[in-house]
């Protein structure tokens, strides 16, 4: 499995995706309705990013890339793409579309369940590192740094998921924003942990452990920035 992931900025800069009966959050389903009709597409999760509420991000998992690029190259896409721009998406706003290869399953990391039964909220990272493409070899000592984060969050509780992963395609940075200061083409890592609420991650990174521990991930070489938002996420 590879999950799709589609940054934007909305059309609509009023929009409130928890509401059920907003037209925006309507006609956004629409189109990922009709995504999941195309051979290999698997799951469709959309949310509106809590720090910027005009940043939408779209998590498609299909089969394989390979599932993804046929899709593309079908004849019913263009028009698909062409109306899913002019409803949802502003022209010239900040966007990217990618791939992640997560190692597992991101579901309990993207909709993380709550004792309650409800939905929590996914923390992501995009972590931006140079120089592009990273040989093999550093790729595989940051995500070994990287996996000392996770058992120290763990002690803190309200932690529902934790997956990360590299994306295939070296990227244009920062993501969720224009800028005239742009660092260029960078390898973007992606991490998603999934709490019970925001606010137990805001909470945690108050503790001692957190500012112990936080060089794990600040002190990485080729590390050039890292831009870390939250989102609910609904899914199609």
């Amino acid at each position: 499995m590879i999950s799709e992931i589609a940054i934007f900025e909305a059309s609509d800069s009023n929009i409130d995706l928890s509401k059920s009966d907003f037209p925006f959050k309507a006609t956004l389903e629409q189109h990922l309705r009709t995504v999941l009709t195309f051979d290999g597409a698997q799951a469709a999760y959309y949310g509106q990013v809590i720090e910027k509420p005009h940043i939408v991000i779209v998590f498609v998992n299909w089969d394989n890339i390979d599932s993804h690029v046929k899709a593309t190259q079908s004849t019913k896409f263009p028009a698909h793409e062409s109306s899913f721009r002019s409803n949802l998406v502003k022209d010239d706003g900040p966007g990217a579309v990618f791939h992640v290869p997560f190692k597992e399953n991101m579901l309990d990391a993207l909709q993380p369940k709550t004792s309650s039964g409800t939905i929590g909220d996914t923390e992501m990272v995009f972590a931006h590192f140079q120089p592009s493409p990273l040989p093999q070899a550093a790729k595989d000592a940051i995500l070994e740094s990287f996996s000392h984060v996770e058992p120290f969050i763990k002690r803190h509780g309200g932690l529902t998921g934790y997956r990360n992963g590299w994306a295939v395609e070296s990227l244009s940075t920062p993501l969720l924003e224009k800028s005239d200061e742009g660092k260029g083409k960078c390898d973007v890592y992606v991490n998603l942990t999934g709490w019970d609420k925001m606010e137990t991650h805001m909470k945690f990174m108050e503790t001692q452990d957190f500012k112990d521990n936080q060089h794990w991930f600040m002190d990485v070489e080729g590390l050039r920035g890292a831009e870390i938002v939250h989102a609910r996420f609904y899914q199609v």
